[in-house]
């Protein structure tokens, strides 16, 4: 995560959550460099998980917030368990992206917040037979690098069933970033 990325998660959850409380917020694919430690979480319930966390993320993050090994097209929570549910960089690595939004859906409160960061494509001068550099440097060999969506996708697609309250393309080059934000209906 580029620290233009943090700041614009920051800058969402501050907004919108200006003069409030969160009692729980869920990260998607925490580690090391946590969305879950934005000030505004301070008195959270935070909620961190992954696939799975080294020994040393572990050590690291041990203490700050609770922590969950698990894939999220399955998640072990309960229905509308969480205010606030954050994703950075995530939905291009999970092959059953759909299952995770449903569950994601499924475990937000009513009127909760999700936003999520992803790469996106777009026309750049710098494409490589017609793909971002991210593409170019993670590729086949990455091994879990299936998607790239569109700003369109991303509103249509990723965010079905919540009213866009922020969407800002966060950087064009070297890799098109965009962070969006939503109000679940």
């Amino acid at each position: 995560m580029s620290p233009k990325v943090y700041k614009a998660f920051n800058d969402i959850i501050n907004e919108h959550y200006s003069g409030e409380n969160i009692d729980k917020v869920l990260e998607i694919g925490t580690y090391h460099w946590s969305l879950l430690d934005i000030d505004k979480f301070k008195n959270s319930e935070k909620t961190g998980l992954n696939i799975s966390f080294s020994d040393l993320e572990k050590k690291m993050l041990s203490g700050k917030f609770t922590l969950v090994e698990g894939n999220t097209n399955n998640l072990s929570f309960a229905d509308s368990q969480f205010d606030c549910v954050m994703s950075c960089s995530v939905f291009e690595h999970d092959k059953y992206f759909w299952k995770s939004l449903s569950e994601i859906s499924r475990v937000i409160k009513k009127g909760g917040l999700f936003v999520v960061g992803i790469p996106i494509y777009m026309s750049l001068k710098t494409d490589i037979k017609n793909t971002t550099l991210t593409y170019h440097r993670h590729g086949l060999s990455y091994n879990a690098d299936f998607y790239r969506f569109s700003e369109q996708a991303a509103q249509e697609v990723l965010l079905d069933g919540y009213d866009i309250k922020y969407s800002k393309i966060v950087r064009k080059y070297p890799n098109p970033y965009l962070v969006i934000a939503g109000i679940k209906k």
